[in-house]
């Protein structure tokens, strides 16, 4: 399985933080940055994506162009940055809702 947040690490290693020091920084649990970073864990919402990669002076938009996903992944990321806040929130509650129908 593909590292989709490989980079973040790398990331946080090029700018001198701990895991520990980023979570701090980032507002969220040591365990969710390990946990990505050693892509166990695949699953985020956007707030506190937006947190970390803030931190690490990135974007979501920078997600699609570091991690290895497909191409239509990474077409829906890129237009889902492009919208609003209000948007995106709307979007999202949608998509939550159709990927839960199984």
């Amino acid at each position: 399985m593909a590292k989709r947040f490989e980079f973040i690490r790398n990331k946080r290693n090029e700018m001198g933080l701990t895991i520990e020091q980023l979570a701090k920084k980032a507002n969220v649990s040591v365990d969710l940055i390990s946990r990505l970073e050693r892509g166990n864990r695949d699953d985020i919402s956007i707030s506190r994506l937006e947190s970390i990669l803030s931190v690490l002076g990135l974007k979501l938009g920078d997600v699609s162009e570091r991690s290895e996903l497909d191409e239509k992944s990474n077409q829906f990321i890129k237009e889902f940055h492009l919208l609003n806040e209000q948007q995106r929130e709307q979007y999202a509650d949608i998509f939550m809702k159709i990927i839960n129908l199984k």
